[in-house]
């Protein structure tokens, strides 16, 4: 005997309300950050390499780009910096396993929001993500400027 839906669970089957790309050349990165991040209110889909990614960006609104920072051909950090000269909206947390303290500040003067270091903790992603996703709305008031 089927159950009933109740209104919840129909609210709850409602279209992504945030969209999340992550940019890694890892498949088991790619899968790992989709399987923590991805709910009824989240979408996230992937992309291989800088190109890919910039591709996806030009066809379709993210909110949030998950951006590695060493990737076959374009790195992460000249994806960072063609996002921004293309303007393009979305908060951007850049990720590697090969980090140093140049190539973090270099990141966030490029317009990272984040800059996480692998190996991290799903809990620390999430909450990097949640940061990202709530300051998004506040680039404007930073002057920064948005797609219209």
């Amino acid at each position: 005997m089927a159950r009933p839906k109740s209104k919840r669970r129909n609210k709850s089957q409602s279209k992504p309300q945030r969209r999340i790309l992550v940019v890694d050349d890892e498949k088991n990165i790619r899968l790992m950050l989709t399987k923590a991040l991805a709910d009824d209110q989240t979408a996230v889909e992937t992309a291989v390499n800088g190109e890919e990614a910039l591709e996806k960006i030009d066809q379709s609104a993210y909110d949030l780009v998950l951006l590695d920072l060493r990737l076959p051909g374009m790195d992460g950090l000249d994806v960072l910096h063609e996002l921004r000269e293309r303007n393009a909206k979305q908060a951007v947390i850049v990720l590697t396993a090969h980090g140093t303290v140049e190539s973090a500040v270099e990141a966030m003067q490029g317009g990272a929001v984040n800059f996480l270091q692998k190996p991290f903790a799903p809990q620390e992603l999430r909450e990097a993500v949640a940061k990202a996703l709530g300051s998004e709305g506040n680039r404007e008031s930073r002057g920064e400027q948005t797609r219209g």
